[in-house]
């Protein structure tokens, strides 16, 4: 049992469509016509039940009337769902999943190296039948808020230097109030709690926590998408009681650190409300979730052609930091021509521009490897870029631990390639150098990134059908994580 204290809240009781409705009242032929691509558009193109409909006109556009006058008007307008839209077909769902600190562990959270195919084939799909929950509607509406938080974050004359810059200035100490540290970090519960290391699993979450403090202290464009990535992935796996105990403890943080306008205090509240206790609660909740990220990923990738290289905090959210699962179906792929340009552009204007830090050149050319290989799916010039930044990065430079940081990230980028086309043997040698310059590019073998890259390796075995060796490499990253964690105490 996990040494940690029991937090969750009790499980919050479904919202009444009446409490999100305002007052009814009569409306003119223009108001109707005004709104008609709204209500066709929720209730016909998204296939949310009426009520559903009229909650979200209520709440998001303060358009109140009765049902039977919806009926009326949908009547008058010809609007009416087809047949096939009443499906009773379930939505495709995994084993429901367990609490993490109850029952038996979840489903595997093994890293894969082909795009983590294994984990995003198993991700939810939701069904239109999961518009027939009670509507979410002050969650729905928080989450829509921050595109436009987003917007002012893009067009604010100075934004704050990312942590990025400030991890690759030194990758041995990573700033604390980097977000990506936290996620890495509760990935890491969830790893350790799958290998069934409870003990070692609750270790982390309390250092996760910890890094939540310092996080919470600084509004960099990141720290929503961060947050909301934790969340989505405690759902989607299961994750209940920690993520009761993150919630409360966020919310409580953000309100006290942050400002009251600021969104990711409202997200938190309208969370913590939600049934995360049946299966079709949680799925709704990611259903939200993903189609967040997806509006953010429409309003960054509209920007990326006019942004400037300080603003590649930006080309990393978009390609490296969200998550597979909420990343599938964004279609990146189709801003191609936007996104290519921006990145090969800022590429020459930083190789010509003798002031630019040899960091953020190593930045660009590993977002365009990302991109390539992730996205637009064309490995062999993935592997040219790949291969690229090898020779750009095998030497060491003034900077030799950034160096051999992305070093290791593009052995792992070839390795991919190579493991695709069944080439186990160099598959191996890349994934294993790896480790040894990501090892160099931290100090130390028990760092969270160096761990994280066991598991790949372990993976790596588990598919080439050497489950010997693979468990060997899990004891091994187990044992690191140990050491990392042990060092945390005080």
């Amino acid at each position: 049992m996990s040494p940690l204290p029991l937090l969750a809240p009790k499980p919050a009781r479904k919202q009444s469509v009446a409490s999100l409705v305002t007052v009814n009242k009569e409306h003119t032929e223009e108001d109707w016509e005004s709104y008609r691509d709204v209500i066709e558009h929720l209730y016909i193109n998204e296939n949310r039940r009426l009520v559903d409909t009229m909650a979200i006109m209520a709440a998001k556009h303060g358009f109140g009337a009765t049902e039977q006058m919806y009926k009326k008007r949908l009547k008058k307008w010809n609007i009416r769902k087809r047949s096939y839209r009443k499906s009773s077909e379930s939505p495709v769902v995994s084993t429901p999943p367990q609490d993490i600190w109850s029952g038996s562990p979840d489903e595997p959270v093994v890293e894969t190296l082909c795009d983590e195919v294994d984990r995003e084939q198993a991700s939810v799909v939701v069904a239109p039948t999961m518009m027939r929950l009670a509507p979410y509607a002050g969650l729905e509406l928080v989450l829509d808020s921050v595109r436009s938080w987003s917007l002012c974050k893009l067009e604010a004359p100075d934004v704050v230097a990312d942590a990025m810059t400030r991890y690759l200035a030194n990758p041995g100490q990573p700033p604390i109030q980097d977000s990506r540290t936290m996620y890495r970090t509760f990935e890491l519960v969830f790893d350790l709690w799958h290998y069934g290391k409870g003990e070692l699993a609750g270790m982390a979450a309390r250092k996760a926590f910890y890094i939540l403090e310092f996080v919470l202290t600084e509004d960099h464009p990141d720290l929503i998408w961060h947050i909301l990535d934790t969340i989505y992935d405690m759902v989607d796996r299961g994750h209940i009681q920690l993520l009761g105990m993150f919630l409360k403890h966020a919310g409580v943080l953000a309100t006290a650190r942050l400002p009251l306008e600021h969104p990711l205090v409202a997200i938190l509240q309208e969370l913590f409300k939600c049934d995360y206790r049946t299966q079709p609660g949680r799925e709704y909740v990611c259903h939200l979730l993903r189609s967040a990220w997806l509006r953010n990923v429409d309003i960054l990738s509209d920007q990326v052609g006019s942004l400037a290289s300080k603003h590649l905090w930006l080309y990393e959210q978009l390609i490296w930091d969200g998550r597979t699962r909420l990343r599938k179906g964004c279609e990146l792929a189709r801003k191609q021509g936007t996104m290519t340009a921006a990145l090969y552009n800022i590429h020459l204007q930083q190789a010509m521009d003798s002031t630019v830090s040899g960091l953020d050149r190593l930045r660009i050319m590993a977002l365009m490897l990302e991109y390539t290989q992730m996205d637009l799916e064309n490995r062999e010039k993935a592997e040219g870029l790949a291969l690229e930044l090898l020779r750009h990065t095998q030497h060491g430079t003034g900077e030799s631990r950034s160096d051999a940081r992305f070093h290791a990230y593009a052995c792992k980028m070839l390795a991919r390639l190579q493991e695709h086309r069944h080439d186990w043997a160099q598959a191996e040698g890349n994934l294993k150098h790896a480790i040894e310059k990501r090892e160099a590019a931290h100090g130390t073998g028990s760092d969270l990134r160096v761990i994280r890259d066991m598991w790949v390796l372990a993976g790596h075995y588990q598919r080439a059908g050497r489950d010997s060796v693979a468990n060997q490499i899990v004891q091994d990253a187990i044992s690191r994580a140990e050491t990392l964690l042990s060092n945390c105490i005080e």
